[in-house]
């Protein structure tokens, strides 16, 4: 067993879950860090717990001890198998650290608007709680995925993007990219509160003008937070 080898992965696993050497000491059953800390530094050849580390982790554990096989846990039906997880665990284990977002079969024009056919969920996508929560700011259970059409947003939104809304209610407005209702259409653009009430609507692609309306000829359905796009 290659010492450094084992304390990277763990290292490396660790860290994709967002946990402290406190919070996987934890889930392992070690009585304080150090014990973590000495395995990723290298300096445990053998960890008298590597199954459970393997599972808190969630990875095989022949991958985490040697670097071979699958890295993931293998999903079994039946009674356990020593060092894997059953079907409800797995289940759990997502549940606890991933949030799917749904897909809407709608799209948001980045151009002169696109009519709203279906609202029906698609598909989930899935993204790590922790990072919504601490590094956006987001709550988990206002968020929607549809998709862009057009090309009036360029270069902030092209067609085809993924796009990530924050359905929370919306009370003031700021530089970001919203998607509205209009007319029975949806639009991805960038709002502005004037000082007379009205809102103007403006596209990023100086191709586009621009328009204003008065707050009850749009609805407001939520703020782009994440653009996710093919390269």
């Amino acid at each position: 067993m290659d010492r450094e080898e084992l304390g990277g992965r763990v290292l490396r696993c660790r860290k994709a879950l967002g946990w402290s050497q406190e919070e996987l000491a934890r889930r392992v059953g070690y009585r304080g860090q150090s014990a973590i800390r000495e395995i990723e530094a290298g300096k445990v050849r053998k960890p008298g717990k590597l199954l459970e580390l393997a599972k808190a982790l969630a990875v095989q554990p022949e991958w985490l001890a040697h670097g071979q096989g699958e890295m993931v846990l293998q999903v079994v039906s039946g009674a356990r198998q020593q060092g894997y997880m059953l079907q409800e665990e797995v289940s759990s284990f997502m549940a606890n650290h991933f949030t799917l977002v749904p897909r809407y079969a709608v799209q948001a024009s980045a151009g002169p608007g696109l009519e709203v056919h279906s609202e029906q969920i698609v598909d989930h996508l899935a993204f790590k709680t922790e990072w919504l929560r601490a590094a956006m700011g987001l709550d988990p259970h206002k968020l929607a995925l549809i998709t862009a059409r057009g090309d009036s947003m360029e270069p902030a939104i092209g067609d085809g993007d993924l796009l990530l809304l924050d359905m929370r209610e919306i009370r003031t407005l700021d530089p970001s990219i919203y998607v509205v209702r209009m007319d029975q259409s949806l639009i991805a653009k960038r709002l502005q509160r004037l000082l007379d009430g009205r809102i103007r609507i403006q596209s990023d692609n100086p191709l586009y003008g621009a328009e204003e309306v008065y707050p009850h000829e749009v609805q407001i359905l939520g703020r782009i937070v994440w653009i996710g796009r093919k390269v």
